[in-house]
């Protein structure tokens, strides 16, 4: 745990200096114009809208379960059933981003097509005032962006959600595993 700190803290240094380095050489500009980096709210909401309900109960379940998963490892009369129920509660839940994500990818889509396809139809067949440019604009603005930010969204949380289950507990789950081999084979 003590290098993966020291791993992140360095890479946040590097990541500040070479942004430093850009922008002291005209290679990065950084616009104050930009509202991103100050309201963080509103970009997680125009892009991910009502996935955020799911993701936000996905993430408390995993905090809750990662923390009882660390508490049962650490506790010296442990049973391996216990934890190893908790371990497969915590991957069902990181695969769940992942679901939650793909979810949400279809309803943006079938959103963006339905809004974009609203009204091009007449009795006679398809309207000639259609332009590539209009359709376009009606697919992004009907729900394209959420259906690729919420598949990007929930597949880059289910990697950093593994990462973190294997750095936050698996040294201790593993040697867990490992006395329990070596005690079954003891008897």
């Amino acid at each position: 745990m003590r290098y993966s700190i020291i791993i992140i803290s360095l890479s946040f240094c590097w990541s500040l200096i070479l942004l430093g380095l850009g922008v002291a050489l005209n290679w990065v500009t950084i616009s104050p114009e930009y509202d991103v980096l100050f309201n963080m709210g509103s970009l997680f909401f125009r892009h991910l809208r009502s996935s955020i309900i799911p993701f936000s109960i996905l993430l408390i379940l995993y905090m809750v379960f990662i923390l009882k998963m660390r508490i049962k490892i650490s506790a010296p009369d442990a049973k391996l059933s216990e934890v190893t129920f908790l371990d497969r509660l915590l991957n069902v839940i990181i695969s769940a981003f992942f679901g939650v994500g793909i979810i949400w990818t279809a309803i943006g889509m079938e959103t963006a097509l339905m809004h974009a396809l609203d009204g091009m139809t007449n009795p006679e067949g398809l309207s000639s005032n259609v332009s590539a440019l209009g359709l376009l604009d009606k697919l992004v603005n009907g729900g394209l962006l959420l259906a690729l930010s919420t598949t990007v969204f929930g597949g880059a949380c289910g990697y950093l959600l593994r990462i973190f289950k294997i750095i936050y507990i698996g040294r201790k789950w593993d040697q867990m595993l490992l006395e329990e081999g070596t005690q079954n084979e003891a008897v």
